[in-house]
């Protein structure tokens, strides 16, 4: 099974794709010099291909848009390694069946033909963390998230990438960080901000998987 790590923003900005490029590879360079590990990283956004397709890189002026699906290669000193995969996607929209479920059980399930059409609501209770209804209501007001995915039992190399590009988007939106298929190692980490998760996920990739890995 793959490992999912979403993206809540709490603003509208849609950031540059070569921001979070650019900003997942400082990180990741920031992983490797702190643990004394002399090798390059390079991260390089594409767009995902069928077989016999070019490759093609994303254009550094390129915006993220809803829909967008990419790949980010991480490439160490020359040489790519393995790759996840970072979308942008809307939120789930209430349709028909919720409010006929609404009304056919009296309220107690579904939601009320008045949110015909609204984006599901995230609650409170779906993180970790207490947030505030403040927070509740940033987050509720995007219609948009992240995904980034890598391959299950995918190499160290991309398992430790994909949790610098949640960190970097999340860093752009103000955004929190959440994941429900066992991306974390522990409970606890659902909500976070890029600077709260920031403290320890680089140590707890390292202390998995060793340094070879990124040699």
């Amino acid at each position: 099974m793959s490992t999912t790590i979403d993206v809540y923003p709490t603003t509208d900005y849609l950031p540059l794709v070569e921001e979070t490029r650019s900003r997942t590879q400082e990180l990741y360079q920031q992983l490797l010099d702190r643990y004394g590990i002399h090798s390059t990283v390079e991260v390089k956004a594409f767009y995902p291909r069928k077989p016999g397709e070019e490759l093609r890189y994303v254009d550094p002026a390129t915006r993220w848009k809803v829909e967008m699906d990419l790949g980010f290669a991480y490439l160490i000193n020359g040489k790519w390694r393995a790759s996840s995969w970072p979308s942008l996607w809307e939120r789930s929209r209430i349709d028909q069946p919720w409010v006929d479920d609404y009304i056919q059980s009296g309220g107690e399930e579904g939601y009320p033909p008045s949110m015909l059409g609204e984006c599901w609501p995230i609650e409170a209770d779906e993180f970790d963390l207490p947030l505030s209804d403040e927070d509740m209501r940033l987050l509720n007001a995007q219609p948009h998230m992240w995904h980034d995915i890598r391959n299950f039992s995918g190499p160290a190399v991309s398992s430790t990438g994909y949790g610098f590009v949640a960190a970097a988007l999340a860093e752009e939106t103000h955004g929190r960080v959440a994941s429900y298929d066992c991306a974390f190692p522990c409970r606890g980490h659902n909500g976070e901000t890029a600077e709260q998760f920031l403290t320890w996920w680089g140590a707890e990739q390292m202390n998995f998987y060793g340094k070879e890995p990124f040699l």
